[in-house]
């Protein structure tokens, strides 16, 4: 038996090297600035033109481009925090992740609300105008925004319920 053998140095690599790291960092931002640029433009021609503003599909669209908005912009900043910081204190880290959770689940809600309202254009023709309004399409948004509160109100308890002691 070789005693020697127990006596093994193991390197642990605990990341990237600098260069491959800023090189992942760049190209993420330079494609969410693209990303981001284009979505700014989609928003400008929306409250440029008044038609688009009297129209719920293009409303709730605009909801759908600025949820992506929050959610790419949130993303790359948790990315480039994760490369900065080894730690965060807890409420920051709740504060970023809350947010991301609720544009997540807000997108397949909206755009099973743009389903919806296509339907009523397409099978209800006469009565889209009076089902579909303007009014009834900023409360369906902020309906979106409650349900998604309300599915992530009990996780953000339990967390705090169980890491509060943690965090003292």
């Amino acid at each position: 038996m070789n005693v020697s053998a127990a006596n093994v140095t193991v390197a642990i690599q605990y990341g990237d090297s600098f260069s491959k790291a800023l090189i992942k960092n760049l190209i993420v931002v330079a494609l969410s600035i693209f990303i981001n640029y284009i979505n700014a433009g989609l928003i400008y021609t929306f409250s440029k033109h008044q038609i688009f503003n009297t129209n719920p599909r293009y409303i709730l669209f605009v909801h759908l481009v600025i949820n992506d908005m929050i959610q790419v912009t949130l993303t790359v900043a948790l990315f480039i925090i994760s490369y900065i910081f080894f730690w965060m204190p807890m409420t920051v880290c709740y504060f970023f992740i809350l947010i991301a959770i609720f544009t997540t689940e807000n997108t397949p809600l909206n755009l099973a609300c743009m389903a919806v309202e296509c339907y009523i254009a397409i099978w209800m023709p006469l009565r889209h105008a009076q089902i579909c309004t303007v009014k009834k399409t900023r409360l369906l948004i902020l309906l979106i925004w409650a349900t998604s509160l309300v599915s992530v109100l009990p996780d953000l308890f339990m967390t705090l319920a169980t890491d509060f002691h943690t965090s003292l």
